[in-house]
């Protein structure tokens, strides 16, 4: 997953003054590092020279998500989308970080990766991860909270959108009874919500 925090980003970069493009380039290689901290500090750095660089404040968004510093990416993000409410990495970083977390949160990650999906390129491997993320997203919250008869479709939407694209057959072969099973146990329309069992094999 870090390979597509970086493709994303990299992709929405369009100008960079020499110096600032040296810092982008410096800071990425931390990221592919894992040398997060260090990343942290050098975008810390670069925002203090260019405080409103949507770019560097995604660039920390990440190293904050893979230091497990999730209340601060969300803070980050949450200014990102004041200045930008479509810029394509803070919708992509908010799902992720919300999916990701130690309490996640799957409405929020959901509500992240639908408002992405609408700006996303199909042709993208963020368009491939985001249909697997917002069918997953739904799958554990049918563990727990129940779907509506509209989120259970969207469940099945998105994970079939997901397995066009999949090539690992052993990850379709179990997303696949997975949805043969919600398929054939379904209520209709008239049932508010659909729960099921969390140590269920699929």
């Amino acid at each position: 997953m870090r390979k597509l925090f970086l493709l994303l980003v990299l992709s929405s970069n369009l100008f960079f003054a020499q110096s600032s493009l040296n810092d982008f380039e410096q800071g990425n290689q931390l990221l592919s590092e894992n040398k997060f901290s260090d990343a942290e500090s050098l975008f810390h750095k670069a925002l203090k020279e260019e405080p409103d660089n949507l770019d560097f404040k995604s660039q920390l968004v990440i190293a904050l998500i893979n230091q497990n510093k999730n209340d601060e990416a969300e803070k980050n993000i949450i200014e990102i989308l004041k200045k930008n409410s479509l810029f394509p990495p803070a919708l992509w970083y908010g799902g992720l970080n919300n999916f990701q977390k130690n309490v996640p949160d799957f409405r929020q990650a959901i509500s992240y990766f639908e408002r992405f999906y609408k700006v996303v390129d199909e042709n993208s491997n963020q368009y491939f991860a985001v249909n697997f993320y917002i069918g997953k997203s739904y799958q554990n919250l049918l563990y727990t909270d129940g779907l509506s008869y509209d989120e259970v479709s969207r469940m099945l939407e998105t994970y079939k959108k997901y397995m066009d694209i999949e090539t690992d057959t052993e990850v379709t072969n179990k997303i696949a009874g997975f949805i043969k099973t919600i398929e054939e146990n379904r209520p209709g329309e008239n049932v508010k919500k659909m729960g099921y069992y969390k140590n269920s094999k699929y």
